[in-house]
């Protein structure tokens, strides 16, 4: 059996993601799959041989990294399956490897995972060891602590809507339509139906991470601050566990900070089909906020248990849970 790692969408993989790809080769290595490269793919560290599409035999499984099966198309290497490979919360080590693709279009988005019967036990020293450890180090998947880190947000009892980046694939292809129109209708209905404060936090690189202005976020910001008093918005680089901490509810689209949310124990009133509908609210209408807010469908052991599957038993995060997930996957593909 064969591997190759394809450079679809980065070709140099950059520092952070390094070491979790020489944990994928080696795990790979493991079960006895032969592992090589496109003469384009970069990974320093990464020593395996370069794949020939004119002498080699076909392979058998193909790695792309931050992309999804929608987007494999055309001029590709045709192989029995694709994995697709991307870094996700809590830090910079903690990544996805999926049949589908990534955040809300992947395989757990669709089929539900067996979650619900993890011993609580485990679960409850999970919370009391790593979770404490993340909360209090507010670590972020963006490894470098944002300007404003230490901002502590003084409110109590305010529903905390979550922005995404505006141009993110999560909002414009994994969920479909104008980001900045739902999210503005999301902050409107929260005014209608509920007393509460509402603060905004829009996503540190809503403008994208490498953009030179900040004409997005402004005017987002502008747009948000004309529908009510109550309302307040925050932009830029504050670290996300500041604004959750103090919460009654989080909403939000697809975004990593769901999982964030869930380390604080917060209901979370979803849309566009996150990874974690299975334990927050699977909000289909607008129209249903009003039921979503009253938070009785809450249930904070099961958002737990999957908090403690999603990081420890899809994720990998170091060289054993590599082999582990791996070894899953390779199962599956026997089976089809």
């Amino acid at each position: 059996m064969k591997a190759i790692f394809w450079p679809f969408k980065y070709k140099d993989m950059m520092e952070t993601w390094r070491k979790q790809m020489i944990w994928l080769a080696n795990a790979l290595s493991y079960y006895h799959v032969e592992v090589k490269k496109h003469p384009q793919f970069i990974c320093r560290g990464l020593e395996i041989p370069i794949y020939d599409s004119k002498t080699d035999n076909p392979a058998d499984i193909c790695i792309y990294n931050h992309t999804d099966l929608s987007n494999i198309r055309g001029n590709v290497l045709q192989t029995k399956v694709n994995w697709f490979f991307k870094p996700t919360v809590p830090d910079e080590i903690h990544t996805t490897l999926d049949e589908l693709g990534y955040g809300p279009y992947s395989s757990i988005t669709y089929q539900k995972p067996n979650f619900e019967n993890t011993d609580m036990n485990l679960v409850n020293t999970f919370f009391n060891t790593q979770v404490k450890s993340w909360i209090e180090t507010k670590i972020t998947k963006w490894k470098t602590a944002f300007e404003n880190n230490i901002l502590e947000i003084n409110e109590r009892d305010y529903i905390l809507v979550l922005g995404q980046c505006y141009g993110d694939e999560v909002v414009t292809r994994h969920d479909f339509g104008d980001y900045c129109n739902k999210l503005e209708a999301i902050v409107r209905e929260c005014i209608y139906v509920s007393t509460k404060k509402i603060i905004v936090k829009l996503h540190p690189y809503m403008d994208g991470r490498f953009a030179t202005t900040t004409t997005i976020s402004d005017n987002m910001k502008k747009r948000l601050e004309q529908i009510d008093k109550r309302v307040s918005i925050f932009t830029g680089k504050i670290n996300v566990h500041n604004f959750i901490k103090n919460s009654d509810v989080v909403i939000l689209g697809n975004s990593g900070a769901g999982w964030e949310a869930m380390m604080h124990h917060k209901p979370i009133i979803s849309w566009g089909h996150p990874e974690y509908r299975w334990v927050s609210y699977d909000l289909l209408h607008l129209s249903d906020l009003h039921r979503a807010l009253k938070l009785d469908w809450f249930n904070v052991e099961n958002q737990d248990r999957y908090l403690y599957w999603y990081e420890n038993l899809y994720c990998f995060f170091d060289q054993g849970s590599a082999i582990r997930r791996v070894g899953e996957l390779l199962k599956n593909l026997e089976n089809k």
